[in-house]
């Protein structure tokens, strides 16, 4: 537990100074993602770009899954939640590295650090504790597999770039996988009392 806490405590200091980086730099307000979207803009036409923006949003929902994971895993109380984040935290460190790996062999701008609605999902979190902080975790993570299933199924079915494609269509049943457990222990959750 030490090693995840002070991983966590890492990765926390370099996302702010990441942050405070960027937000010294004058780039309009805008977040890394945004940003990271404009640069693939400017490099790809607009098929490209659309192929990009797919892994653009796959990075930072990785990111995201990643950071409120280590956050749980440190506070959840369930400890079947803790070990679903600490399988997030596996899981989603490892895809992310595939989604690097890719955008980077195109030349793919990814974001470096969470947008403030993301920051703000994980403020909501942390701001409950005990039961209502688990099923709050849970049901984000419910929330957001959902969506990236759907995304991944989109991008399987219609992107034009057959390697984003392909990785779309292999990343979906370890996402489906996610979302099981999750529907799992978001019942368990809901049906306990306080």
């Amino acid at each position: 537990m030490t090693t995840l806490k002070k991983i966590t405590t890492y990765s926390t200091a370099l996302c702010l100074a990441v942050t405070l980086f960027a937000s010294c730099s004058g780039t309009d307000n805008k977040d890394s993602k945004d940003l990271a979207e404009d640069m693939n803009e400017e490099k790809f036409d607009r098929k490209e770009e659309k192929a990009a923006d797919y892994l653009v949003e796959a990075y930072s929902g990785n990111m995201y899954e990643i950071q409120v994971s280590e956050n749980a895993a440190l506070n959840a109380s369930d400890a079947e939640v803790k070990k679903i984040a600490a399988m997030m935290i596996q899981a989603h460190t490892k895809m992310n590295f595939d989604v690097q790996t890719l955008a980077n062999s195109k030349g793919i701008t990814l974001p470096t650090t969470l947008t403030e609605d993301q920051t703000k999902c994980i403020q909501k979190i942390t701001d409950k504790t005990g039961l209502d902080y688990d099923r709050e975790y849970i049901s984000d993570l419910k929330d957001k597999h959902e969506k990236t299933l759907k995304m991944l199924e989109k991008v399987s079915e219609k992107c034009d770039d057959a390697e984003i494609k392909n990785w779309a269509t292999s990343s979906i049943p370890e996402v489906q996988h996610h979302l099981n457990m999750v529907n799992a222990t978001h019942e368990t959750l809901k049906n306990r009392k306080s």
